[in-house]
């Protein structure tokens, strides 16, 4: 397996705008030419706990692992992170799949919190959290893609995270840190490992404990991107625009009143 890091990366400024959602949220936006991630957009709603992670790229990429934290690089710190996979495995040219998503609580056992929960010594439990496959979840993602343009690859995951940042740990920091799951504010830190080549099987006996969960998964090549203490920015509603959208809603009021 060949790991390629990936280049350093630009911030972009992001003043305050207009939001796509209802309420204020932290954003991180990154830019670069490295063909893993040529741009990418982090967002986090401390109240909803909307999580919203989005990146393109130049490459084959069909996949991704990935920890977000609210500032340190993550790598080495269970018990305080989910650990993401993402699955877009039957991606190929000009077309576009519905991925598979599965949430694990970070173990720090190099990239297999999907199979060992713990750094202690044997295989652990896993710390499964989430599965996009499970019906019973699933209704907490709202959106879920995986694109191919013909030039390049754009990854989609948004979903209301509440299931992970209201998790308690199987394996508990043994340092006393909290849980954080995918949250971050101010600033953001990420281990995040997109990657060629990702295949991945999932429990299919509904009676097991890993029923929808990843039993085994494999990749050809990977980008690594390493992140901590990055400064993102809190995105609020233009008040502008608001304003305008309350006038215009008023005009139309009184323009129905007048044909009445």
């Amino acid at each position: 397996m060949r790991r390629t890091t990936l280049s350093t990366f630009a911030a972009i400024s992001v003043s305050t705008v207009a939001a796509s959602a209802d309420a204020n949220f932290w954003r991180y936006s990154l830019t670069s030419t490295n063909p893993w991630t040529t741009s990418l957009t982090a967002e986090f709603d401390p109240v909803s706990h909307r999580f919203r992670w989005e990146f393109t790229a130049t490459n084959n990429t069909n996949g991704y692992w990935l920890c977000v934290s609210p500032g340190q690089n993550p790598q080495g710190n269970p018990g305080e992170f989910a650990a993401i996979y993402f699955d877009a495995s039957n991606l190929g040219e000009d077309m576009t799949v519905t991925p598979k998503v599965t949430v694990y609580g970070y173990s720090a056992v190099g990239l297999n919190s999907w199979n060992d929960g713990s750094n202690a010594a044997g295989i652990q439990t896993p710390d499964r959290i989430f599965s996009s496959l499970d019906p019973a979840s699933a209704s907490a993602i709202t959106a879920l893609s995986a694109t191919d343009s013909g030039s390049t690859r754009t990854f989609v995951l948004e979903m209301d995270a509440s299931v992970i940042q209201e998790h308690t740990p199987l394996y508990p920091a043994a340092n006393g840190d909290p849980w954080t799951g995918v949250g971050f504010g101010s600033l953001i830190g990420h281990w995040f490992h997109p990657v060629t080549g990702f295949n991945g099987t999932y429990g299919t006996d509904p009676t097991a404990a890993n029923y929808n969960y990843l039993t085994s998964w494999s990749y050809t090549q990977w980008g690594f991107g390493d992140l901590a203490n990055r400064p993102t920015q809190w995105v609020i509603p233009a008040p502008g625009a608001l304003a305008l959208l309350g006038v215009a809603g008023l005009v139309g009021v009184r323009r129905r009143r007048r044909v009445g």
